[in-house]
C-alpha cells in the first residue's frame, strides 16, 4: 500500500512538472510572437529607434546602426516567411521580407532579413542577434 501511495504522489508530481514546463514554453513562444510583431510594427511605422532596441547580442553588445539616414524610407509591408525554433525554445531563426521605397525615388524594393532571435532569461525578453537592416 505504501508503494502505491508513493507511486501516486510521484506520478502527480511528474504531471505537475510537465504542466509547468508546458506553460513556460507556451508563455515563451507567445512572448516571441509578440516581440516579432512589435518589432515589425516599429519598422512599418518608422519607429526605428524602437526597432533598434531589439538588436542586442547575447554578450550585451548593440551593433552600430545608421538611424539618421532612415527618414527617407517608407516601409510598405513586412511578411514573416519562415520561423524555426530550437528545442530549448530559447532561439529562433526568423526569415522576413520587408518591402519599402525611398520617398525620393518611388521604386519599390525588397530586402530579406534572416534574423537570429534569442531569449534573455534575466530580462524575460527576446532580442535579435543581427545588425539593424540596411535599406539600400
Amino acid at each position: 500500500m505504501k508503494n502505491l501511495g508513493f507511486f501516486l504522489i510521484s506520478f502527480l508530481l511528474m504531471i505537475l512538472l510537465a504542466s509547468c514546463n508546458s506553460f513556460k514554453v507556451r508563455e515563451q513562444m507567445s512572448s516571441l510572437e509578440d516581440s516579432i510583431t512589435h518589432y515589425n510594427v516599429a519598422l512599418r511605422w518608422a519607429m526605428y529607434k524602437e526597432a533598434y532596441s531589439y538588436h542586442y547580442s547575447p554578450d550585451g553588445k548593440q551593433p552600430p546602426a545608421k538611424l539618421d539616414n532612415l527618414e527617407q524610407i517608407s516601409v510598405t509591408g513586412i511578411e514573416v516567411t519562415e520561423k524555426k525554433i530550437n528545442t530549448e525554445h530559447n532561439e529562433a531563426n526568423v526569415e522576413t521580407v520587408v518591402t519599402y521605397f525611398f520617398q525620393t525615388e518611388g521604386s519599390i524594393k525588397k530586402i530579406k532579413l534572416n534574423q537570429r532571435w534569442w531569449f534573455n532569461e534575466k530580462f524575460k525578453q527576446w532580442f535579435i542577434d543581427n545588425s539593424f537592416p540596411e535599406f539600400n
